[in-house]
């Protein structure tokens, strides 16, 4: 199964980075996709459709399913008490917290009905951000999940269709990025900033940059297994 490159984290073969057998741990296999909070959490999605994180400093996993609601679409890990779940099929957002409980939850389609939202991340003011992906444009919810404001259609506004494929929020500014057209740099009202050309550098750079800091736990993939990097190197 090919292990899909997922936001907020750094990927590479476990040969290119000179890492041995000794300096791992394999904590699963058959890992679709898999993100790490600020606190070096890792978050991993299996073909169970299970939502697990593994507590590397206590050596803990812990899981997370609700097959009602179908296949997760993408998690949030940005604030690792308020982590965001999102079921695109059924519309469907859950919030889990530091244990994985579920706190709350938004039915996407009891409150916003006009399209089709594909893409779903946190907010800074604890609400969040959604790209309908029929109207072509960008949504930002306040704490209470209420539609605070929206873009006008970013097909105008850009000047180019686009299939987004993931977006993120870090300090002031939020990520749109598409991997045909580039990663669309917005403020946080929306207004459209500027573009960068896309490459996989740039991508990485930008959706891991709130945890890839000195010493950041590293993940490694080799085989389809999954590996996390017992110690931290210089």
């Amino acid at each position: 199964m090919k292990f899909r490159i997922a936001l907020i984290c750094l990927f590479s073969f476990i040969y290119l980075n000179g890492y041995s057998q000794s300096d791992v741990i394999k904590i699963a296999s058959d890992v679709l996709s898999a993100k790490v909070d600020r606190l070096g959490n890792v978050y991993y999605i299996d073909t169970k459709n299970t939502l697990n994180k593994y507590e590397p400093k206590i050596n803990r996993i812990t899981k997370y399913a609700d097959l009602k609601n179908g296949k997760i679409t993408s998690i949030d890990v940005s604030n690792p008490l308020r982590i965001v779940v999102f079921y695109e099929d059924q519309a469907s957002v859950k919030f889990l917290d530091i244990n994985l409980t579920e706190i709350n939850s938004f039915q996407i389609r009891n409150n916003y009905v006009e399209g089709w939202i594909s893409l779903v991340a946190s907010s800074n003011n604890n609400g969040l951000w959604m790209y309908d992906n029929i109207n072509r444009k960008l949504l930002k919810l306040g704490e209470q999940l209420n539609t605070q404001f929206s873009t006008g259609d970013l097909y105008l506004i850009l000047s180019k269709k686009i299939t987004p494929n993931a977006i993120v929020e870090f300090s002031d500014e939020l990520f749109l990025c598409d991997t045909t057209n580039g990663i669309f740099v917005f403020d946080l009202f929306g207004g459209y900033k500027k573009s960068i050309p896309y490459t996989a550098e740039n991508f990485e750079r930008i959706v891991s940059q709130n945890i890839v800091h000195k010493n950041t736990a590293i993940l490694l993939n080799k085989s389809e297994l999954f590996y996390f990097q017992k110690t931290d190197r210089q």
